[in-house]
């Protein structure tokens, strides 16, 4: 009940992103994953394991009533009543590795993940007569790594670098009865590395 949606707005030339309690929205989905200790079959493999699990996301939101009053005007006619909530992408896969070596104190981690398309702006009325669409963020993978390692009693060491594909990540305006999408923009993020060393006593 009354959810907290972003929508596109547009006055005086420019355009903007606000916040707005939605009539009522809903969201499901399901998750599966599987994990195994490959050293459980293999002792010289002891500490690795592979894993994966994929999860996939239905929601909607009821529009407020002005919009659905501002997209029923004659010279937008798009219909529009509902939407997917924003921020849920249709699916998210997750493969991954991990090695504990107990012996050394050292944890690696190796993890890809792929994040379905995701609405990130809903649709819009500029001017009260000319649409805009949702922007949708088109599906991207990326490739964490992680380590850790225990050096002495109290301190460990620690390493991350993510996004280490640094893929390109487009956004584009989307509308089902439109041919194809328009490209808003297209980017990368970078990579990120991190450097940590904690305590504990």
């Amino acid at each position: 009940k009354d959810p907290i949606e972003y929508e596109q707005r547009f006055a005086s030339g420019f355009s903007y992103t606000t916040p707005d309690n939605f009539p009522y929205g809903r969201l499901s989905g399901v998750e599966v994953e599987l994990r195994q200790d490959i050293g459980h079959y293999f002792s010289k493999f002891k500490g690795l394991s592979l894993g994966t699990n994929a999860t996939f996301i239905r929601s909607q939101v009821d529009l407020p009533i002005e919009d659905i009053i501002a997209f029923q005007n004659p010279a937008i006619n798009v219909g529009l009543r509902k939407r997917p909530m924003l921020n849920t992408p249709k699916h998210l896969y997750n493969f991954y590795t991990t090695y504990n070596l107990e012996s050394a104190g050292l944890q690696l981690g190796l993890f890809y993940t792929i994040k379905g398309d995701t609405l990130v702006d809903g649709a819009g009325v500029l001017d009260s007569s000319r649409f805009v669409p949702d922007v949708y963020a088109l599906e991207y993978g990326t490739l964490n790594f992680s380590l850790s390692k225990k050096m002495g009693k109290h301190l460990t060491f620690g390493f991350q670098a993510k996004n280490l594909t640094n893929p390109r990540i487009e956004e584009v305006y989307h509308y089902d009865r439109f041919d194809r999408d328009t490209l808003k923009s297209s980017y990368r993020k970078g990579i990120d590395y991190s450097v940590s060393l904690t305590g504990e006593w």
